[in-house]
Parts: structure tokens; C-alpha cells; sequence
């Protein structure tokens, strides 16, 4: 979330510097939301007092398919705000799928409606193996995804890596703080 959040940032910055769109603190909030906004299906599974464990993954819904989910928000925004709001829209969003795509959950279904498999990218995180599985791709369907869990899964996966030291949360937090930098830097430049 907190890098999900820096994305967010760092998107309406380079939006606004690359389209001339100014750079208000409504385009700052709107990068944010566009880069947290995948994640609203997660809020939804929780209060719907389903698991938080580790198949959580199980709440990514349209809003994680991202060859539907970008050029239809896109397109919306476009015909509403203007093309500067839909290329913040597809920056963070796509940010945000990629982040996703790095470390937990169970991959994003890149391919979707081609493919129903999970694409996850370089690194997972293990309850296992305390430094993580390395691997170029990942790929997760029904199978794969039941087994991965059953061999690596972490019931408690928020409270081991977001609130105790775990170099995934470190990055995590660091690219919070460097996008509040860089913010920073370019407002009072600019």
C-alpha cells in the first residue's frame, strides 16, 4: 500500500511534467487514488468477513485485469476530464499491476480474457524460505496456486511482512519516503 501510494505520486508527476498538465494537489490525490483503486475488491473481500490469510489473492476481480481494467477507465476518464487524467489513470494503474506482480499475492492475470493465469515477476515471498523464492515468472492457476499455498503460504502475511522487518516492507517503505522526497524536490523547483 505505501508503495502503491509513492506510484500514485510519483505518476502525477510525471504525467504532469510529460503532458503539461498542471501539477495541483487534485492531480497529486487523483495519481494516488488511481494507484490504490485496483485494491478496492481487497476492502470488499474483507468486509465481507472473508479470509485475510493468505489466499486473499482470491479478491482480485475485474478491477485486476488489467487489458479490460486500463483501457476502460481510460477511456472513461478521457471522455470526462481529458486525456492528462487518462494517461495518470493508466500510469498508476499499470504501476500498480506491475507491484503487484512482485512479491505477494498470486501474481495479476495479465493475459485475461487469453489466459486465466496469475503472472508474478522475480521475487515471492515464502513463509519457508525466509528470503524469498527467486524465479524469473511465475505462474499461477488453480493447481499451482493451491499447491504454492499449501508449501509457502502465510496465514499471517500482513502482520509478517508489513509490521515486522521484512526487506519486501523496507522497499516498500523506502519508496513511500523517496516519492515525498522527490515530491518535494519538484515542487519547490517548479
Amino acid at each position: 500500500m505505501f508503495l502503491d501510494i509513492g506510484l500514485g505520486i510519483l505518476s502525477a508527476i510525471f504525467v504532469s511534467q510529460s503532458s503539461g498538465a498542471p501539477l495541483t494537489i487534485w492531480f497529486i490525490f487523483a495519481g494516488i487514488l488511481f494507484a490504490l483503486l485496483p485494491d478496492i475488491d481487497f476492502l470488499i473481500h474483507i468486509f465481507q468477513k472473508k479470509s485475510h490469510h493468505h489466499n486473499a489473492y482470491e479478491h482480485r476481480s475485474i478491477v485486476h485485469l488489467p487489458l479490460l481494467y486500463i483501457p476502460a477507465g481510460s477511456l472513461l476518464l478521457w471522455l470526462l476530464l481529458g486525456p492528462a487524467w487518462a494517461m495518470l489513470f493508466a500510469f498508476a494503474s499499470t504501476l500498480h499491476f506491475l507491484h503487484d506482480s512482485i512479491g505477494i499475492g498470486r501474481g495479476v492475470q495479465w493475459l485475461f480474457p487469453f489466459s486465466r493465469s496469475g503472472y508474478a515477476f522475480l521475487y515471492m515471498h515464502s513463509r519457508v524460505v525466509k528470503r524469498g523464492l527467486w524465479q524469473l515468472v511465475f505462474i499461477f492457476n488453480k493447481k499451482t496456486t493451491a499447491q504454492f499455498d499449501k508449501d509457502h503460504g502465510d496465514d499471517n502475511w500482513i502482520k509478517n511482512i508489513y509490521l515486522t522487518y521484512h526487506p519486501f516492507a523496507l522497499f516498500e517503505y523506502i519508496g513511500f519516503f523517496l516519492s515525498i522526497i522527490i515530491l518535494t524536490i519538484y515542487v519547490k523547483t517548479h
